[in-house]
């Protein structure tokens, strides 16, 4: 009994001290590469004292936009890879959210954002939060079934599919003539005069 109250009383202790990490996220979770993104971090405090500093450090590799968003009284300053925002204060046993955008990441992966907490009382919390970068969609192209008979024609095949017409065209004037020509020889016999007699 003595050795399940100690376990008991170790786990309190291990859970009351567990870091502020497990209220803090970034959304979305994960996001398309190559195309600039907003988030939204979300910080809780759970601190006595008031929540009055949040930074905000990219990923290796990632720049942060030109855009951002603060809670009223909320003040930024950013460079391309921290922002700092100040002049706000979170109460104890509330949560509060920032906005802020990336230009895009190149490629697929987990990226670490380092979050740190500063208080009032001075005391600060780090905090890693991971999003997930994922290789865009490509869509497969497809050929149009009147691709091949609307595609421009070459000036060599355009040679070769007249020849054969003019051929065609050829044959048929000749049978044509040559028909006539029968027709004239093999036609009714011309008119013949019956020789006047003498009487």
């Amino acid at each position: 009994m003595k050795r399940l109250v100690m376990t008991l009383a170790v786990l309190t202790t291990v859970l009351g001290a567990s870091p502020a990490w497990a209220h803090e996220e970034i959304n979305p979770k994960s996001f398309p590469t190559g195309t600039p993104t907003f988030f939204t971090l979300s910080a809780a405090n759970e601190e006595k004292a008031d929540l009055t500093k949040v930074t905000l450090t990219a990923p290796s590799g990632v720049n942060f936009g030109a855009t951002t968003k603060e809670p009223p009284g909320w003040t930024v300053s950013k460079t391309d890879s921290v922002l700092t925002w100040t002049g706000g204060a979170v109460k104890p046993d509330e949560f509060e959210h920032w906005g802020y955008e990336i230009d895009s990441a190149d490629q697929p992966g987990n990226l670490t954002y380092k979050i740190t907490l500063g208080f009032a009382d001075g005391k600060t919390d780090d905090v890693n939060v991971v999003v997930t970068a994922v290789a865009r969609a490509t869509t497969a192209t497809t050929t149009p079934v009147t691709a091949k008979a609307s595609a421009p024609i070459k000036k060599d095949e355009g040679r070769a599919n007249v020849a054969p017409g003019i051929g065609i065209a050829a044959l048929v004037l000749a049978l044509v003539a040559g028909g006539l020509a029968l027709r004239r020889r093999d036609g009714p016999a011309a008119a013949t005069t019956v020789p006047e007699q003498d009487w």
